[in-house]
Order: C-alpha cells, then sequence, then structure tokens
C-alpha cells in the first residue's frame, strides 16, 4: 500500500469516526431523538459508506467487493426511507423503535470498526479493541438487522399489506435481507475465528 493510500485511509476513517461519535453523541443528549441536526450528522456518517465500496473495488482495502456493497447498500436504503419519514413527518411507533435500535447497533459497531482500523493502519491494535470488533457483532448484527427491518415494514403497518411498488419492493428486499444476513453473519464468525483465536 503506498503511503499517499495509507493516509488517505487514516483520514477516512478518523472522519468516519468523528461523524459517527458526533451522532451518536447528539442522538443520547437529545433524549434519544432524531431531530434535523441528528439526521444531518446520521446521512454524513452511513454516506460516508459508499466510499467503501469504492475502496474494496480499487482493492485498497482487503475487504470482498459483493458483501461490502450488499452490507452499505442496505444502510443507505434505510437511510433514504430515514429521510422520506422525517421529511414527512410520518414517523410510526415502529420507526422511532427502529431509528433507535440502529442508532445504538450502528454507532457501537462503527465507532469501534473505525478506530480499529485507523489504528490497525499504523500496525496498532489494541486487544480490547480487537475484541470488541470482532465480539460485539454477535449481539449489534442482529439487532441493527432488527432496526432495519422495522423501518422496512412502516408503510406495511401504516397503511397495511396491498399489492404496489413498494410492497414488491420490500418482497425483493425480503429476499436480499434472507440471503445476506446469515452470509455477511457467518463471515463475521470466520473473521472472529481468525482473528481472536
Amino acid at each position: 500500500m503506498s503511503t499517499t493510500i495509507k493516509y488517505y485511509l487514516a483520514a477516512y476513517n478518523f472522519t468516519a469516526f468523528i461523524f459517527w461519535a458526533l451522532y451518536f453523541f447528539s442522538f443520547i443528549t437529545s433524549v434519544l431523538e432524531l431531530n434535523a441536526r441528528n439526521l444531518f450528522l446520521l446521512n454524513i456518517a452511513q454516506g460516508l459508506a459508499v466510499l467503501e465500496i469504492i475502496h474494496a473495488l480499487l482493492k485498497w482495502v482487503k475487504s470482498p467487493v459483493v458483501s461490502t456493497s450488499a452490507q452499505v447498500a442496505s444502510r443507505i436504503l434505510v437511510l433514504v426511507l430515514i429521510n422520506i419519514f422525517f421529511n414527512n413527518q410520518t414517523f410510526s411507533h415502529i420507526t422511532v423503535i427502529g431509528v433507535l435500535i440502529v442508532s445504538v447497533a450502528w454507532s457501537v459497531t462503527e465507532l469501534v470498526r473505525y478506530s480499529l482500523y485507523f489504528l490497525s493502519l499504523f500496525n496498532k491494535q489494541p486487544s480490547a479493541l480487537l475484541w470488541m470488533r470482532y465480539s460485539f457483532f454477535i449481539v449489534l448484527y442482529p439487532l441493527g438487522v432488527t432496526g432495519e427491518w422495522f423501518i422496512l415494514i412502516t408503510p406495511l403497518i401504516s397503511s397495511g399489506i396491498v399489492l404496489n411498488a413498494y410492497n414488491v419492493f420490500l418482497l425483493v428486499n425480503a429476499s436480499a435481507y434472507a440471503y445476506y444476513f446469515p452470509v455477511l453473519y457467518k463471515y463475521m464468525w470466520s473473521q472472529r475465528k481468525q482473528k481472536l483465536e
């Protein structure tokens, strides 16, 4: 890896860490409410992840392109829905719970992940941080997926099951989640075994 790429990735990971920290702190101090400021921070923090697909494509990181793309795409979809519901003032109780869940699951996951990636670029991997990265996912990954699903099903809760474009879209996404969740979860378990044992 060239020095330029290394320092670019360090700047990327540091920036992503800062925005997740700002979002999580702001969300908590706003008594777990998604206000306009928090949504702005969430859009930046989560939106930065699109660059990870490019990093994987360019082979600047070892992450698999397909699983990286699937994970980023699912989160961006949820982020778009959060923005739509927020702007239309259509937050149902299930959406609020979903936002709370993803805010905690995504924030903790990303704060650990980006700090570990940043330090790894400088050949530092604190054992506690390494353990958190490859252990917290056991609870946080299924929790995050549950929160994402709560947000995805919001229109079904509010308008019921009818044959329309969104419900067809939801079925397609259900199939994708049903396939990718076990694949990605299994991948993380294999990573855990490799890194911690």
